[in-house]
């Protein structure tokens, strides 16, 4: 949620997936040590948590081993994998937990003599694992490149109540939250009992899945350009607020058809949650090599969307006053502006994907 609002700083959508970028930082937290260590145990919310550090992978392997599921009603694949030089020494200890916490293979390749060979490889893997959605992650890589750490995660969804085709039609979306800015965009409708609430400012709906426990909810400000007062007041709490406020009725919904690509560097944004001796020559990463100066040179992220009358396909984290909504009477969310939404595991509240959209 933090890494959202340092991300939303910049004018545009945003969408990543939370789970990814954590189990891609987790896996190099386990080889750090020292300030490093202290530093990841912060900004990814160890600390705040009370998890160990020794408790991390034990966390991982349990949700690793949990979310992998594909059925006829749900595709839900998470995997790891590390690619490193052959001539870097890296700790057998780290490769075992890798494999056994993190479901994840380490793969040698020729960083320093063909570093084209390795950008294929990589990119090929997560073209696999993201079922064709992400065909390309990495441009080129440095010939002094010694590791690198890659988390895919790929989502197709198909809706409890899905959206009828023939309700689709083209409707007028406020891009930026500016009236003198409407867009015709393809805008499916649907009237259903879905757990609802409305506060002062703002909407929740929330979109269940078939099977897994998985649904998306929208967070709708009531106020066309509202989005940025609404974003600003989310927390882990004001969500845990808004869920245990929604009650079942009656909803007009209007949701537009949605297709997003965001591709991003997180170096900037994570220096400026905290994460910055990692990013430093000198940092200490000993429990993955000891024999090597490793730091981590970027971190990169790039997610996928995809939602329509079927469902969602994707590809890739405040104390809220509010009254239960009872009304008899149809209640309406129209998704005509700017708003935020997150695809989430209603047993754990596990956010996999997260974003803001404010354009279409």
């Amino acid at each position: 949620i933090n890494l959202l609002k340092e991300l939303t700083k910049e004018i545009g959508n945003v969408f990543f997936s939370p789970f990814s970028i954590s189990s891609a930082l987790a896996m190099g937290f386990i080889g750090s040590s020292h300030e490093t260590a202290k530093e990841m145990t912060s900004v990814l919310g160890y600390e705040a948590a009370k998890v160990e550090s020794g408790d991390v992978k034990t966390s991982f392997h349990h949700l690793f081993s949990e979310i992998n599921k594909t059925s006829n009603l749900c595709t839900l694949n998470v995997a790891n994998v590390v690619f490193g030089d052959c001539n870097l020494s890296v700790q057998e200890d780290f490769k075992k937990s890798l494999r056994d916490f993190f479901h994840a293979l380490f793969v040698d390749v020729d960083f320093m003599n063909d570093s084209a060979a390795a950008v294929k490889k990589a990119n090929d893997w997560i073209k696999t694992k993201t079922e064709n959605k992400i065909s390309h992650l990495l441009d080129s890589l440095d010939s002094d490149t010694k590791l690198v750490i890659l988390n895919a995660v790929y989502f197709r969804g198909f809706w409890l109540h899905a959206f009828k085709e023939k309700s689709t039609f083209l409707q007028h979306f406020y891009n930026k939250g500016l009236d003198d800015e409407p867009k015709l965009v393809e805008m499916m409708h649907l009237k259903e009992k879905f757990f609802y609430a409305n506060d002062n400012s703002f909407k929740a709906l929330k979109l269940p899945y078939k099977g897994e426990n998985l649904a998306m909810l929208l967070l709708l400000p009531n106020s066309r350009d509202g989005v940025d007062d609404l974003e600003h007041q989310i927390t882990i709490e004001f969500l845990r607020h808004v869920k245990e406020n929604m009650c079942q009725t009656e909803v007009e919904v209007a949701l537009p058809k949605l297709h997003l690509e965001y591709s991003k560097s997180l170096k900037n944004a994570l220096k400026n949650l905290g994460l910055r001796r990692a990013f430093e020559a000198g940092a200490h990463f000993d429990q993955m090599c000891d024999k090597e100066n490793l730091y981590v040179s970027d971190v990169i992220h790039k997610a996928v969307l995809e939602v329509n009358e079927e469902g969602t396909e994707a590809a890739a984290s405040t104390a809220v006053m509010m009254n239960k909504y009872s009304r008899t009477h149809c209640a309406e969310f129209i998704i005509d502006h700017p708003f935020v939404f997150l695809i989430y595991n209603c047993k754990n509240d596990l956010i996999l994907f997260m974003g803001k959209v404010v354009e279409l």
